[in-house]
């Protein structure tokens, strides 16, 4: 299945998307958005699954099965402070009270202890024009994620 992962600058934000059930990105340049739609276009499916990232707290929150397309001609600026793109519906799993730290997941998710990757950001795919790039995970991680985060069954 695959696997997307999200960050935010603050978990203020994370809690408001969790209430409206919403996630949507920062813009950034032209050629950067460009490159977002045209992965958010070719992977992101409705029924996909999704985890969030709180960057100030270097830990994993709150995973999601997402619910919508994208809408690549909304400018959402009801919900969060700031203007956000690309926003999606979402079905949180949880809430960002459970948050699991980088360094924890980085020994039990399967998906970070094989990369090959130098960070946890480009193992996940969360920042720049890695955005809507999946990761590909199997049944058992995505349990292990969601026990992770005290999400039962």
């Amino acid at each position: 299945m695959k696997l997307f992962c999200f960050a935010s600058r603050n978990i203020e934000n994370i809690w408001i998307g969790v209430k409206a059930r919403k996630w949507a990105v920062a813009t950034t340049s032209a050629s950067d958005m460009k490159g977002r739609r045209t992965k958010a276009e070719r992977y992101l499916e409705v029924g996909d699954r999704g985890v969030l990232y709180c960057n100030p707290t270097h830990s994993f929150t709150t995973p999601f099965i997402i619910q919508s397309k994208v809408d690549y001609q909304a400018v959402v600026t009801d919900v969060w402070s700031t203007p956000w793109v690309f926003p999606f519906d979402i079905l949180p799993l949880g809430n960002p009270s459970r948050q699991l730290s980088m360094d924890f997941a980085k020994k039990r998710w399967p998906i970070l202890i094989r990369s090959t990757q130098a960070s946890v950001s480009a193992a996940m795919n969360i920042t720049g024009t890695t955005v809507f790039v999946p990761n590909y995970i199997d049944d058992e991680q995505w349990k292990q994620i969601l026990a992770d985060l005290g999400i039962t069954n």
